[in-house]
């Protein structure tokens, strides 16, 4: 890595301690977000096992489905940029 980036990369994950410091870093504050999705996904599959009219509930778990795979490669990003 270029010496510049390599700074720039410590800068930035300095304030992110610092910024997340009072929630417990951001290592936590990304569990709480995957946390947060997951009960999004538990909330949106049990209206989908609800709906009566079936094209309604694929469009109903399609979005679940949705909802999880998006939650899930932001916490992924994050983490990865983070070098969590």
């Amino acid at each position: 890595m270029q010496p510049w980036l390599d700074h720039g990369v410590h800068a930035v994950r300095s304030v992110a301690d610092l910024a997340y410091g009072a929630w417990g870093g951001p290592g936590a504050v990304i569990d709480g977000y995957e946390a947060a999705v997951g009960r999004a996904v538990a909330a949106q599959q049990d209206v989908a096992r609800n709906v009566p009219v079936a094209p309604l509930r694929s469009l109903v778990a399609l979005c679940a489905d949705l909802t999880r795979d998006v939650g899930a490669m932001q916490a992924s990003a994050a983490r990865w940029a983070l070098d969590l």
